[in-house]
């Protein structure tokens, strides 16, 4: 594991700031203003970890204070970089009691499509083409999981004390999906879950699959929110002639709706595309992790 010099991470950024406007359109680059400004009631910091030769970048910002009794509740959020990006000083300060850990890339950008499409999505079905995908390694969502299930989430709770009973996930687009089949998978990990605009067909539904053989809640119940915009299509498709969330993602939702170890509630960000789903659902996200009970 190796600490970040937040001032070589901030030097670094405006290196490649400077060198995409010389050949291309700049891309999305990660300024993180937590790092240099974060508020009163929390401290951030970032560290890199390498994990069977791949490249994590784990932002945190976690309480100031002492901890409660049982620990602090948490947040995971992937697409970290963009995440820990787009996170304001002034959510924060409404959440003093809430550690929040994003799950990044080493990357300058915001967000890494090659690294996030292998870690987040399961393996199409038989003969199923994905054109979301574009080309990219698919298949590798549980290997990450077995990944964020030890050395990722030893990092992100090294010297903090977080209750284990309400840890929350947040994912957004395949990062949702992602999102799901842990629900699906690995109950044990998290007591809440936040699918965000969840790709829910990816892969010529894949995820069906993975719900079939969905394990309970080891213990109690899980918190499920799952938020999705009403004018969301897929890139290069028309979009809807009237406002309306995706008939998939809701018929996922009334399946778990009756789930007996489940508490779902689901909401409809109104007249949000795919895209801006992602920063909309952070307050939602927020105010349910840190009053998640165990």
């Amino acid at each position: 594991m190796i600490t970040l010099n937040r001032r070589r991470l901030l030097a670094g950024i405006a290196a490649v700031t400077m060198l995409s406007g010389q050949s291309r359109p700049a891309p999305s680059i990660a300024t993180y203003p937590l790092l240099t400004a974060p508020p009163p009631t929390h401290r951030t910091s970032v560290q890199d970890v390498t994990v069977d030769g791949h490249g994590y970048r784990l932002f945190r910002a976690l309480p100031g204070g002492a901890a409660p009794a049982g620990g602090w509740p948490s947040l995971w959020m992937l697409d970290g970089n963009a995440a820990f990006n787009r996170l304001t000083a002034d959510q924060l300060a409404r959440h003093p009691g809430l550690a929040i850990i994003c799950l990044g890339y080493q990357v300058a950008t915001e967000l890494a499509p090659e690294a996030r499409t292998l870690d987040y999505t399961p393996a199409p079905t038989e003969g199923a083409s994905e054109p979301r995908a574009r080309d990219r390694q698919t298949g590798g969502h549980d290997t990450f999981r077995d990944r964020l299930a030890g050395p990722l989430m030893q990092a992100g709770s090294d010297g903090v004390y977080l209750d284990p009973a309400r840890r929350s996930l947040w994912g957004h687009s395949f990062g949702g999906l992602f999102t799901l089949a842990t629900l699906f998978r690995r109950p044990d990990l998290f007591r809440g879950y936040i699918p965000v605009s969840p790709s829910t067909g990816f892969g010529g539904n894949a995820l069906d699959g993975i719900e079939a053989e969905a394990a309970p809640i080891p213990a109690g119940r899980a918190g499920v929110l799952i938020m999705l915009g009403d004018s969301e299509h897929r890139h290069g498709s028309e979009p809807p002639v009237q406002p309306r969330p995706s008939p998939q993602t809701m018929a996922l939702a009334e399946r778990l709706r009756s789930r007996d170890d489940l508490s779902l509630r689901v909401e409809v960000l109104k007249g949000l595309t795919h895209g801006a789903t992602f920063r909309a659902s952070f307050d939602p996200a927020l105010q349910m992790a840190e009053g998640l009970r165990a």
